[in-house]
């Protein structure tokens, strides 16, 4: 393994100064705006891999969802948090704080616990968030010193009320050519509790596969209205509804850095820090990648630790793919980095290895991922199949006749070709 130190703390040191002055530009995405923030997450209360892994969803007036991110220095900082409530396509809607909250929008994080044997210094914060008064898509922002304009990060949940119900059904395509790959959701959704003018517009159905943005279709089209039964169906048989049916996740096992754990081919630990390489992998083509998988997310774990969020190490750990040098680029994504092909997540070709690498700093624990490019066919290193086991989501948002924002009134999670 060619390990190259990295001097971590004493880079951070000088990019501090440069990421506080410089101007931040708030971004309605799940977004860092300091390179020292690190694992941020949206979970349900609890330790089991269940809540940790579930979507960021909640249902009006119920306090279940916390907020947990490491900042990668020895010292505490003073954090506040505010919220925003947002349309489905995650513009701001008109909605006031004072009517989704009970309280004043501004809270301060005073939950934290700094590292006590790890050789990264961090500390972990954890916020409990709110009850919600109204239903809808909200943004966490959380910010330094009373100051809105400096910018911490930003975080997606939702909030959802039983007003409706959506009926999801899931099969394969309807093009006889995609039939082996891809998958269908068709939604039917009862409004009778709703008034609506005119339903086409004042109902809005988004559908996610595996909680990934670069999966999501918005606004679903509607295939047939019948205003006297309260009812849409959302049936279409073009690609509007169609979803690629993806491959298992692959993964690899970090919960331990004394020995190495799944797909794990190396640690060492050099200078103080701790260096772990994946095994090689090979694409996966039209191989089924057969075995269990956690859609995508990722679990933090440390096996020798008391308290993995404040115990477990942070690793830099090399990913390398062997392929042929491809004319697209090649892209290393999970829920590890918000599914966002970037800089950080772009793969460099080693010719000399003829294969690509990435190098990412990533907490201690079990993590799923998977090689995307950014080429006609996006899934050809992984594949792509009908059998794959995938969580689809569905969010039914709807506007009253003069109403300020988009209400988030009906929701589905439905796990198909579950294996568990």
């Amino acid at each position: 393994m060619n390990i190259k130190p990295l001097y971590f703390t004493l880079i951070l040191a000088l990019l501090m100064p440069f990421a506080t002055l410089a101007q931040k530009e708030l971004k309605f995405d799940n977004q860092v705006y300091e390179p020292t923030i690190k694992t941020v997450q949206i979970n349900s209360n609890g330790n089991s891999v269940e809540s940790v892994i579930a979507p960021p969803v909640t249902r009006v007036n119920r306090q279940q969802l916390w907020l947990s991110f490491d900042d990668l220095r020895e010292n505490a900082d003073y954090y506040y948090v505010y919220f925003i409530h947002c349309n489905a396509d995650w513009t701001p809607s008109s909605i006031r704080p004072n009517v989704f909250l009970n309280t004043f929008n501004e809270f301060e994080i005073t939950e934290f616990e700094f590292s006590s044997e790890a050789k990264q210094k961090y500390v972990n914060y954890r916020f409990a968030i709110p009850a919600f008064k109204t239903s809808g898509n909200y943004l966490a922002v959380v910010y330094r010193d009373r100051d809105k304009e400096d910018l911490i990060l930003s975080q997606r949940f939702y909030v959802f009320e039983d007003a409706a119900a959506a009926g999801v059904s899931i099969n394969r395509s309807a093009d006889a050519g995609k039939r082996l790959n891809n998958q269908r959701v068709e939604v039917t959704l009862n409004y009778a509790n709703l008034k609506a003018v005119d339903p086409k517009t004042q109902f809005k159905v988004v559908v996610k596969q595996n909680q990934r943005e670069d999966l999501t279709t918005y606004n679903l089209p509607s295939t047939f209205i019948d205003q006297n039964n309260k009812t849409i169906r959302y049936q279409n048989l073009g690609d509007e509804n169609e979803f690629p049916g993806t491959n298992e996740f692959r993964s690899f096992d970090l919960g331990t850095v004394t020995f190495t754990g799944r797909n794990v081919q190396s640690v060492k630990v050099v200078e103080n820090r701790v260096f772990a390489e994946l095994r090689p992998d090979m694409p996966l083509g039209d191989g089924y990648l057969q075995g269990l998988d956690i859609n995508g997310q990722f679990y933090i774990r440390d096996l020798e630790g008391r308290s993995g969020q404040s115990t477990a190490e942070y690793v830099n750990t090399k990913l390398s793919l062997k392929h042929p040098q491809k004319q697209d680029n090649v892209y290393v994504l999970g829920a590890f980095n918000n599914w966002q092909k970037n800089e950080s997540s772009l793969m460099r070709y080693n010719s000399e290895l003829e294969q690509y690498e990435l190098e990412v700093l990533l907490k201690q624990g079990w993590y799923n991922y998977t090689y995307v490019t950014d080429g006609q066919d996006p899934f050809s290193i992984d594949g792509s199949f009908f059998d794959t086991e995938n969580l689809y989501e569905v969010f039914v948002y709807y506007r009253p006749m003069g109403g300020r924002g988009d209400l988030l009134v009906a929701y589905s999670a439905t796990a198909y070709n579950s294996r568990r």
